[in-house]
């Protein structure tokens, strides 16, 4: 009886029902409902994009090595997931200890402030305009050779990231 329930429950109401209630879907519903996330395994990945599969080929990446390639015809659709702090895997990470598929999207907004000078690959993007607090840097980093994609799959991930109160990552693309 449940699966017939959830079955009827459209993806935005079950969405905007999990963000009325200021917490994330039930996780054992939102990993079989969603491509989204949270995921618990890599397994868990591979089995929600082959459910979900069209006609199309599908090549999954994650923490940007291709985990799955489920061949088929027409245009090629890649999905992408990363390992969160939290141990789950997601489209997108919530927090800055994570890769990400854009720096100007969920990476950038976690820095936001005047307070603030963000580097884009070492090169400054944002300058900050009050008394010096914090430094961000952001990185290109390189996964794995697409087979569907123009040379190696890239995402982006926060390399280092300085406040007054000391240094809170220090780390380099391949750092887990």
């Amino acid at each position: 009886m449940r699966s017939m329930i959830i079955a009827g429950i459209s993806l935005s109401s079950l969405l905007a029902g999990a963000a009325l209630a200021g917490t994330e879907a039930d996780e054992g519903v939102s990993s079989i409902m969603q491509g989204s996330g949270p995921f618990s395994s890599i397994q868990e990945i591979k089995n929600y994009d082959a459910a979900n599969q069209g006609t199309q080929r599908t090549v999954t990446f994650v923490d940007g090595k291709v985990v799955q390639d489920l061949f088929g015809f027409g245009p090629a659709e890649v999905t992408e997931y990363f390992l969160c702090s939290d141990q789950k895997y997601r489209a997108v990470c919530s927090d800055p200890y994570s890769r990400a598929t854009t720096w100007g999207g969920s990476l950038f907004a976690l820095f936001q402030g005047a307070d603030t000078q963000i580097y884009v690959d070492n090169v400054l993007y944002q300058a900050n305009t009050a008394p010096w607090k914090q430094s961000v840097y952001i990185t290109t980093c390189y996964g794995d050779t697409s087979p569907v994609l123009w040379g190696p799959y890239a995402y982006y991930r926060v390399t280092f990231w300085q406040t007054q109160s000391g240094t809170l990552i220090n780390r380099s693309c391949t750092t887990p």
